[in-house]
């Protein structure tokens, strides 16, 4: 008898080793905006505002949809204000500010702008409520978000051309004994350091890191925001990335698609 207990309890000690537990996470339009407690009003900045006939409740269940780790409870309070922080794009704000009636969007990244009145107008449109809808754009905001992301596009791509010098002159060493002799200081870092860049060039891509879509996203957004087209922007954007890259270039670009 002891013996078929045994058995039974190692039976049921198997199925609960077997057992898989599936959870559901939804990921929020704005995931990578986290609270901050300051907010700089001296950035070019981007405007959007909501006003009808809505609840601070519906307010806040728009914020809930939109941004991680805000309660489903509305707090009890006439106006509520809060900060936050995007470092996914280099470090780009928003605030908001809602209550009765009224819900005012500022930030200095249009993609963000854009992505908002999008998932606003999706709820407003769902739950019947009449609104109104004043959007300012400031120009001089893309310029200042490109500038936020430039280190991380430079950085990348500084990386992807050491690979490959680093890699020709592998193949160089490999077909000379004295390389090293007529070989530059830095190409001969290069080559030296060919291992420990490869190694950290692992994973490294500019389309992978979602820098490529973090720009097109922003062309995007503009262009959407403005009522224009976006036909073979997008193709300009990724060309100039990757093959003559600088921030100026970029900001020009953007200048010349918005004309």
């Amino acid at each position: 008898m002891s013996d078929d207990v045994a058995e039974i309890g190692t039976e049921e000690e198997d199925q609960m080793k077997d057992m898989v537990q599936i959870t559901t996470h939804y990921i929020k339009a704005l995931s990578t905006h986290m609270r901050a407690h300051d907010f700089d009003m001296y950035r070019p900045m981007n405007t959007l505002q909501f006003s009808g006939s809505f609840s601070i409740a519906e307010a806040h269940a728009w914020l809930h949809h939109l941004l991680p780790n805000v309660p489903s409870k509305c707090p009890p309070a006439d106006t509520v204000t809060n900060n936050y922080r995007s470092d996914a794009n280099g470090g780009t704000q928003l605030q908001v500010v809602y209550s009765k009636g009224s819900a005012t969007f500022r930030s200095d990244c249009m993609t963000t702008i854009c992505i908002i009145r999008d998932k606003v107008s999706e709820q407003t449109m769902k739950m019947q409520i009449r609104v109104e809808v004043v959007c300012e754009l400031n120009q001089e905001s893309v310029d200042h978000c490109l500038k936020l992301i430039d280190p991380k596009i430079s950085a990348i791509l500084t990386i992807e051309k050491e690979k490959l010098y680093a890699a020709a002159l592998k193949e160089l060493e490999s077909n000379n004994d004295n390389v090293f002799s007529f070989l530059s200081p830095a190409n001969a870092r290069l080559l030296r350091d060919h291992d420990m860049i490869y190694e950290k060039a692992n994973g490294v891509d500019v389309e992978e890191s979602g820098i490529l879509a973090i720009v097109e996203n922003l062309m995007v957004a503009r262009a959407k925001l403005s009522g224009k087209s976006i036909k073979g922007k997008l193709e300009a954007i990724r060309d100039l990335i990757a093959n003559d890259y600088t921030l100026e270039k970029m900001q020009a670009l953007f200048k010349r698609m918005n004309d």
